[in-house]
């Protein structure tokens, strides 16, 4: 199996049910000491799994997906060895005997010295598994994946004036189709809140396995989604689109078979798709970023153990981005 193959089978799918359920005891990280104050648990755990990152506009907030269950060695044996909860236990997170069922989108907030703080639940997960959030108008409303235990749909949230959240409001059948084999994933937001670009399969009008989808918001629902078509679309795998949210000519950003890619709109059509590299990363999926579009963030895979640790780079004077560096 192909690293694109693996990639292509990573946290997305945990919250897809898929029929596979352990029963596995908690591992614990904590002092025998009771006396001794609880260690922070940093974004990137040596165990468990911290993936779907999303920076704020600002770069004061960083979200991101977590569970107690090491897929490693899952994506690289390609699904025949059992993730096993070996990370540790954050503060508010649903276990579940099924590793596909526990994941929960944790905040972690940037300190004024620019280290992170630890990570809290952000309130709004469910009972299966929570993935690949975004935030817009400062923190104030959320889009994310939610599982229901048999499939998932894309959800959208808003933070009530105690602080918080409202019931997830589903899309509907438009944007979370549930026909047979049919999925979405990866949903991202126009600021305004009224474009929606998501991952679907096999939708009519599709240019490959996976691509990349459009919808409009207007007069109360979501438009019938329309693919993106060229550069974004073509025979393999696209996914995972981020788009830089500012400036006249934004870059978007976006995964195919092949790698990161990158385009920049102008007017009403984008440039020609050109790959990505990132010093220091394997494969980069998932990107979010800053207004002054220096930070990029992302998940960084690797091609060895499987892993994904969440990373972020800067943008070098040529335009290219600098080496990866670990969130912490």
């Amino acid at each position: 199996m192909t690293y694109n193959d693996l990639a292509a089978v990573s946290i997305r799918y945990i919250v897809r049910g898929l029929a596979f359920v352990l029963t596995a005891g908690l591992l614990s990280n904590c002092s025998n000491d009771s006396s001794d104050p609880p260690k922070r648990i940093p974004i990137n755990t040596a165990t468990g799994w911290s993936d779907s990152p999303h920076i704020s506009r600002d770069g004061k907030r960083l979200y991101f997906m977590y569970s107690r269950y090491d897929f490693g060695p899952w994506i690289i044996s390609g699904g025949t060895t059992p993730p096993a909860p070996a990370g540790p236990d954050r503060p508010g997170l649903h276990h579940s005997a099924n590793p596909f069922d526990e994941s929960d989108v944790y905040l972690a907030t940037r300190n004024p010295d620019g280290t992170w703080s630890e990570a809290v639940n952000l309130g709004l997960n469910g009972a299966y598994g929570d993935s690949s959030g975004m935030e817009i108008n400062d923190g104030s409303t959320f889009i994310w994946l939610q599982g229901n235990g048999s499939t998932n749909n894309i959800v959208v949230a808003d933070k009530n004036t105690d602080g918080t959240w409202s019931s997830p409001v589903d899309l509907g059948p438009g944007i979370n189709d549930h026909t047979p084999g049919v999925f979405q994933d990866n949903p991202h937001l126009s600021p305004d809140g009224h474009g929606l670009w998501f991952t679907s399969n096999d939708r009519s009008g599709g240019a490959g396995a996976r691509d990349i989808w459009f919808s409009l918001y207007s007069n109360g629902s979501w438009s019938t989604p329309v693919n993106m078509g060229s550069p974004f679309n073509t025979p393999g795998e696209e996914d995972q689109i981020g788009i830089s949210p500012v400036g006249a000519d934004p870059e978007i950003y976006w995964n195919a078979s092949d790698g990161l890619k990158r385009c920049t709109w102008t007017a009403s059509a984008c440039s020609a798709a050109v790959s990505v590299a990132i010093p220091g990363c394997d494969y980069a999926a998932e990107v979010s970023m800053t207004d002054d579009g220096q930070y990029l963030y992302f998940g960084c895979g690797d091609l060895t153990t499987g892993r994904v640790r969440i990373m972020y780079s800067v943008k070098q004077q040529n335009g290219s981005w600098g080496q990866a560096t670990p969130v912490d």
